[in-house]
């Protein structure tokens, strides 16, 4: 989801300078270049851009010609690459005298036009949309539809290749969920910089900025999730009384009907399951009669990027997350959550991130070169509090024995991918307490010559998963191995399911519930799908039958009381009720998925005397669904209220707030 939200801040944005020079641009990630932009100008007026960038093997790489008016406005485009999974994307647009026209993978269509209007490309990049509006008096019409809006919040003089020049931080919105913030040369209006935490562009030779056009451009988008903060949370004065309510008993996996929970200040106060309950006026009354009050639910995979992941969690109903990767600046967000500055999830465990250092290096962590850097690393994680370790793929299979025993010293658990040319047996055998990602499960069987630092850790389970002999003694030896060390298993599922089965000109299957609900532009983008792995010819059904095997591998964790954690890895919130659904379609009951998602986390993570059910004296972490996901666990989605250490939030407020409709 990730590569959505760039692609929506910037793959509308290049440079569009009047000259024959080229105009380069770096491609910034952990600090480290890995691509470039480059734009120059063709003898007949064409622009040519030519964009990738290297992300672990992955990452999208494009030629793109086109041609703009003299308001910026794109006329001409034809593009030809491959997008971040290595899938081909051909592409081309053209405007004359009115009529537009477009092909890609998923549109082939005309229309006629009045006035300017900006064509945004699907998965290319062209143009310098803000120039464009700016140019066209701050809003323009976007084609194929949606209409974009610019303006210029702050501006300051910096040295930019040596030469001082005024840069301006804009915002633009209409494009996705929340503004998009983009630099630009005031005078000329050309594009200088996109910066965010995950990877930023900036102008060749502009490098060192980057850090100082964060912390500005952060402390403008502070002042919007900080206004959403205190406008969409809602604390009670005496308490809350949820009464009439369906409730979900996460310690017996039941559910009990007519229930009333009781909260005063953010603990739960009393739950009352027989009787009529006594009500003092001086509670804010909600009446559950219909729905259905279960936990809050536990995401125990994250990576929270910004506020908006936050935001998406708090809708969903995800009260509890387990971060398992970030760079320095997620204790200041868990900082300001915690202080009611933005809104976001309980960060109730923190991963120390560690790879080895390398060309297949992880975007975000520490990265070493020995052991001993990786000793030293793991001591300054733990004086700051991280409280487990999560190991990468380029960590060597003889570094894993000594770093797990540093991590014991700290009482710290170790869990993570399994690195390249190991199996997870061997890396049980060193320590692990946790497997992370069903992939790094099945990779188990194919020996410990594999390189798995590239996307082959995707590839081979694509395409051999389909044939494993899950009867069969290595397999079930396997199985056995995780019961008798306890080992904790984060499937992740929902990112296979995209990887395996999506095909481009059609909705992935976990998207096909929300479509409809989402902003315009990301409308376009999943209606195109293709966001999976390139399938080869003839391997179609190989890789839908892998990903059938992966659900019959999670049903046999569970049949084998192998704990399993929801994790997701991907968009906050939504992709985790999808992963619920994934594993009822594998044959966990609704209702023991439930307490996987509510009850197990909180022990996994030695909170169960304060989170997981709703118990007297526990905090009060719940959330109130309009259905009933014991008999239908897609009813997951309709969340109605939630309430987060007492403070009650109204997803359908939220989902407003981020231009998502709500799930009527």
């Amino acid at each position: 989801m990730k590569q959505l939200f760039f692609w929506l801040a910037v793959i509308t944005v290049q440079q569009t300078m009047a000259q024959t020079d080229t105009t380069s641009y770096s491609v910034i990630m952990a600090g480290n270049i890995k691509g470039f932009s480059k734009t120059w100008q063709l003898t007949d007026g064409t622009y040519r851009e030519w964009y990738q960038y290297n992300d672990r093997g992955r990452g999208d790489s494009m030629v793109t010609d086109y041609k703009t008016d003299e308001k910026s406005v794109i006329t001409y485009l034809s593009a030809a690459g491959v997008d971040y999974m290595k899938n081909p994307v051909i592409e081309s647009f053209s405007l004359t005298n009115g009529l537009a026209q477009w092909k890609n993978s998923a549109e082939n269509e005309q229309r006629k036009i009045k006035g300017p209007a900006f064509f945004i490309p699907l998965k290319t990049n062209a143009g310098n949309l803000v120039k464009a509006i700016l140019d066209n008096g701050g809003s323009l019409n976007l084609l194929p539809t949606g209409k974009a809006t610019a303006k210029i919040i702050f501006k300051s003089t910096y040295t930019v290749n040596g030469k001082a020049k005024t840069l301006a931080l804009v915002t633009i919105e209409g494009l996705g969920f929340t503004p998009a913030y983009i630099w630009i040369e005031e005078n000329s209006r050309s594009f200088f910089a996109n910066v965010n935490d995950w990877m930023s562009i900036v102008l060749k030779g502009n490098e060192a900025l980057v850090p100082q056009l964060l912390t500005i451009q952060k402390k403008e988008q502070a002042r919007f999730y900080n206004v959403l903060a205190q406008r969409l949370r809602q604390k009670p004065v005496k308490g809350i009384c949820i009464k009439n309510v369906q409730l979900f008993d996460a310690e017996k996996a039941t559910v009990i009907p007519n229930a009333t929970v009781i909260v005063r200040n953010n603990i739960i106060a009393d739950v009352i399951t027989s009787g009529t309950p006594f009500v003092n006026d001086d509670l804010e009354v909600v009446d559950g009669k219909g729905k259905f009050l279960m936990p809050g639910l536990w995401d125990m995979h994250t990576h929270m990027s910004d506020e908006l992941d936050g935001l998406f969690h708090m809708a969903a109903g995800v009260t509890n997350i387990r971060d398992m990767g970030n760079g320095p600046e997620l204790l200041q967000r868990m900082k300001d959550i915690k202080e009611g500055k933005i809104i976001g999830p309980e960060e109730v465990i923190i991963s120390a991130f560690i790879d080895g250092a390398g060309p297949f290096a992880a975007p975000t962590g520490a990265l070493i070169n020995s052991v001993e850097e990786g000793k030293k690393v793991i001591q300054e994680y733990a004086a700051k509090g991280y409280q487990q370790i999560k190991l990468y793929s380029s960590i060597k299979p003889e570094w894993v024995k000594p770093l797990v025993a540093e991590a014991r010293k700290y009482k710290m658990k170790v869990c993570g991918h399994i690195p390249a040319f190991m199996t997870a047996t061997q890396a049980i055998e060193a320590g692990y307490n946790e497997i992370t990602h069903m992939n790094m499960l099945v990779l188990n069987f194919f020996g410990d010559t594999v390189d798995t630092r590239s996307p082959n850790r995707f590839k081979l389970p694509a395409q051999k998963a389909a044939f494993l002999d899950l009867e069969g003694y290595e397999v079930q030896n396997f199985l056995q191995l995780l019961k008798e060390k306890n080992i904790v298993v984060d499937p992740t599922l929902g990112v296979f399911e995209g990887m395996f089965t999506d095909r481009e000109g059609s909705v992935a299957e976990s998207n096909l519930l929300l479509v409809d609900r989402m902003p315009l532009q990301v409308q376009r983008y999943w209606r195109a799908g293709g966001g999976g792995l390139p399938v080869p010819d003839g391997m179609n059904d190989t890789y839908l039958k892998s990903f059938d095997v992966m659900l019959k591998i999670l049903k046999m964790l569970h049949d084998r009381d192998i704990t399993i954690v929801p994790g997701t890895d991907g968009f906050a919130g939504f992709m985790l009720h999808r992963e619920l659904e994934l594993y009822v379609r594998a044959g966990i009951p609704a209702n023991e998925v439930l307490q996987i998602s509510t009850l197990v986390p909180a022990k996994v993570t030695g909170k169960e005397k304060e989170l997981g059910s709703i118990t007297k004296g526990k905090i009060a972490n719940m959330v109130l669904i309009d259905g009933n996901p014991t008999v239908n666990i897609s009813d997951i989605r309709k969340t109605i209220l939630v309430i987060k250490e007492g403070v009650i939030y109204d997803p359908a407020k939220i989902y407003a707030a981020l231009a998502i409709k709500n799930y009527k």
